[in-house]
């Protein structure tokens, strides 16, 4: 992984272009977000599907309790990389789309990310026998969710003004298509084969927003899923062969992240052709996440591999005894590392992989002057 070429380019650029711009992105401040994805981007709607005090909602302590100082629903000690953006804008946090009825709660935009959420619909993992959180839904739900909103912000009105002056977040999306893959042991040739499918749902829930008025999305990519403390728990070999000597992180694993990454990158540039006016920004999740890993002291991080909160063992996870169950490890600073629950960041991970993603957000944004105030980066993180 570390001396691939793909990964040796991606290196080169990390530090000064996270964001893969469209060279048309105009927009100025947003006064309105609206979010799709995962557990990672989830601020509150898997509370509403699973309820108080499942473990599977991340709705007990200690989860929130560095920023929040109580659990929200967000899997993770503190905010979440959306949470920043948000700061960043001046906007309050994106309120989750299953705990709203009024429009004034939308006011600001939505959030409709759900924990557990798939790319691809769960009728083709169905028909494989292969098991997946069916409450965590897919995509395509998530966007019809959208319309339904839509409908509702704008049922006397145009949208056109509430579309274009909002950003939106895609993703990060498809990491549980993949864990649902190999936990049901699929080969890793097989488990490849389903990444443009994959990619073409997400393709096509760009298409959508865009066809009904987005202006400005923002598409991240995946983690390298074998720098995950959960990951290297569940797939531990005793060949040093598979292990990246300079992070520790599986080899064979991120492969399949990068590959994931270059297709949705290919993708990004078809669809920028298609629709010229249109700003579609590549968040390069992959590349930022890789590069805490290989230098974790230059952003003020000590533990990159181990998770702060989980069960134990030489990466602090199990899957019989997660964060927030009875003798379940706790770390003292959770500052000090990336991964809160060897699934999901700290706080602190967060922070990091949002500032260089909005900074770089700026640098390539062209902003109008009514963002004069935040242009270098003064949000109260």
């Amino acid at each position: 992984m570390a001396n691939s070429e793909w990964h040796y380019t991606t290196s080169l650029i990390i530090l000064t272009t996270i964001l893969l711009n469209s060279a048309c992105l105009t927009v100025g401040c947003y006064s309105r977000i609206f979010s799709f994805g995962d557990s990672l981007t989830d601020t509150g709607n898997n509370l509403k599907v699973f309820g108080n005090f499942s473990r599977d909602s991340c709705s007990q302590l200690p989860f929130g309790e560095t920023y929040f100082q109580q659990p929200t629903g967000r899997c993770s000690d503190g905010r979440l990389i959306l949470d920043f953006i948000a700061q960043e804008f001046g906007l309050p946090f994106v309120p989750p789309y299953l705990g709203g009825k009024s429009r004034d709660y939308f006011r600001h935009g939505a959030n409709f990310a759900l924990s557990g959420a798939t790319a691809l619909n769960h009728s083709i993992y169905k028909k494989m026998g292969v098991s997946v959180n069916t409450k965590g839904g897919f995509l395509d739900v998530q966007v019809e969710w959208f319309k339904k909103l839509l409908n509702m912000l704008c049922s006397n009105s145009d949208c056109r003004e509430i579309l274009e002056n909002a950003l939106f977040l895609v993703g990060e999306i498809g990491v549980n298509d993949y864990a649902a893959l190999l936990t049901a042991k699929v080969p890793f040739t097989e488990i490849k084969e389903f990444i443009p499918g994959i990619i073409n749902r997400i393709a096509s829930a760009i298409k959508n927003l865009i066809n009904l008025g987005a202006k400005t999305l923002v598409i991240p990519g995946i983690f390298p899923m074998g720098c995950l403390p959960a990951s290297l728990t569940l797939y531990k070999t005793n060949r040093a062969e598979d292990y990246d000597t300079t992070t520790g992180c599986l080899m064979w694993l991120n492969k399949l992240s990068e590959y994931h990454a270059q297709l949705l990158l290919a993708e990004l540039d078809e669809m920028r052709d298609l629709y010229p006016n249109v700003s579609i920004v590549y968040a390069d999740y992959y590349g930022v996440y890789n590069s805490i890993m290989e230098s974790p002291t230059q952003y003020g991080m000590k533990e990159t591999i181990v998770a702060c909160c989980g069960g134990g063992g030489p990466y602090n996870f199990a899957l019989s005894l997660a964060c927030g169950d009875n003798e379940s490890r706790l770390c003292q600073e959770p500052s000090e590392y990336v991964s809160w629950d060897g699934l999901h960041l700290t706080d602190a991970g967060s922070k990091i992989i949002a500032k260089l993603v909005i900074s770089n957000l700026y640098s390539e944004s062209h902003f109008t002057m009514s963002c004069s105030t935040r242009q270098q980066l003064k949000a109260s993180y």
